[in-house]
């Protein structure tokens, strides 16, 4: 029984990216993740030791109304990785039938990984 190598080109296929659009749309979304959780991280080792809570959103009518455990901040760059993996792996699925639909779950992954960045900003401007 021959083994499977899982190359480049293997988890290239995997996530749908077969032309030079794909791929720097799938740089894009991951860079944008990465300097996120790295945002993300950057606060909290500077405080650590200091932080029990967190004041996680903020609303123009009622104020700060989500406060809770400093670890909580990671569900803003979480769900970034959940969705990228998720659309990633859908964007793979659909460009075997329908390159454009995969490329436009690209451009949708790359909005709400923007998304997500900005209100994991904005939870750390709030406590800043």
């Amino acid at each position: 029984m021959p083994m499977r190598s899982y190359g480049k080109g293997t988890l290239e296929r995997f996530f749908g990216i077969y032309s030079r659009k794909a791929e720097l749309m799938a740089a894009a979304a991951i860079s944008v993740l990465l300097v996120h959780w790295l945002l993300v991280l950057w606060f909290i080792m500077a405080r650590l030791g200091s932080l029990d809570f967190l004041r996680l959103h903020y609303t123009a009518a009622l104020g700060v109304d989500w406060i809770d455990s400093w670890w909580k901040i990671f569900a803003f760059p979480g769900f970034g990785l959940a969705v990228f993996v998720v659309n990633g792996l859908s964007a793979g699925v659909l460009s075997k039938s329908h390159r454009q639909f995969g490329l436009l779950l690209m451009g949708v992954t790359i909005f709400l990984e923007v998304l997500f960045a900005m209100g994991g900003v904005m939870a750390i401007l709030l406590n800043g």
